[in-house]
């Protein structure tokens, strides 16, 4: 029998039979006849490695940026609209300081009417008295004194209305305005008991009081960002 390397029983066309043996190969002759593969399984793993961190970094920092970014636009949205917030404050409050302004022009006028009415009456009357040698003086100057009393009543409620109204343009129990509520209440009673105490230095000491309050109100004003943000 002749032998071929070759684990194969091939049967050949005469009565002779040929084995085939097929030698084995060793771990060592595999691997370098498949060098070429395992090559390229290398080649492709390193690629998709260095392409999987590759993105993952690319990802990441785009993560950071867009965090970055939002955050800077909330931040940006929360400051612009704590600058609204403040710029409405005070816008409120300049023109509670021009009602306040205005009011007391209006204060002013009213007590100096007061003071003028209540003044032309009694002098009227003193008159009367002295041209006519009587205590009660004659009609015709008591008709005169009848008018002046009349507009001095009217000038009178118009500070009730006044005097309530600066009330109600401050908090209650401000410290600021406690000694301007203070004149202003003794004026009240004045204006009713004793019209004669209502004299210039009472009134100016009340607008003294009141230009006090608007000029420190009116640096609290420029001092918000309002001012600072234009």
């Amino acid at each position: 029998m002749a032998k071929i390397d070759s684990d194969v029983l091939i049967k050949a066309e005469s009565t002779i039979p040929i084995e085939l043996v097929q030698s084995s190969k060793d771990f060592m002759d595999i691997m370098f006849s498949n060098i070429p593969f395992l090559v390229t399984i290398c080649v492709v793993v390193c690629a998709a490695t260095v392409t999987y961190r590759s993105n993952r970094k690319s990802v990441e920092s785009q993560n950071r940026l867009s965090r970055a970014t939002l955050e800077k636009q909330t931040k940006l949205a929360n400051e612009a609209k704590d600058a609204e917030h403040q710029n409405k404050i005070s816008e409120f409050r300049h023109q509670w300081i021009q009602e306040v302004r205005g009011t007391s022009s209006e204060l002013s006028k009213v007590l100096h009417q007061c003071k003028v009415y209540y003044t032309l009456k009694q002098r009227e009357f003193e008159y009367s008295v002295h041209m006519s040698g009587t205590p009660s003086g004659n009609q015709n100057h008591l008709d005169v004194c009848d008018k002046y009393e009349s507009k001095y009543i009217e000038s009178r409620a118009e500070f009730y209305q006044l005097y309530s109204k600066i009330v109600l343009l401050f908090k209650p129990s401000d410290s600021q305005t406690e000694n301007l509520l203070i004149l202003l209440n003794q004026m009240r009673l004045a204006l009713y008991n004793n019209p004669s105490q209502v004299t210039d230095e009472s009134i100016d000491a009340i607008l003294t009081e009141l230009q006090n309050i608007l000029k420190t109100e009116w640096e609290v004003t420029k001092s918000r960002t309002w001012v600072q943000n234009t």
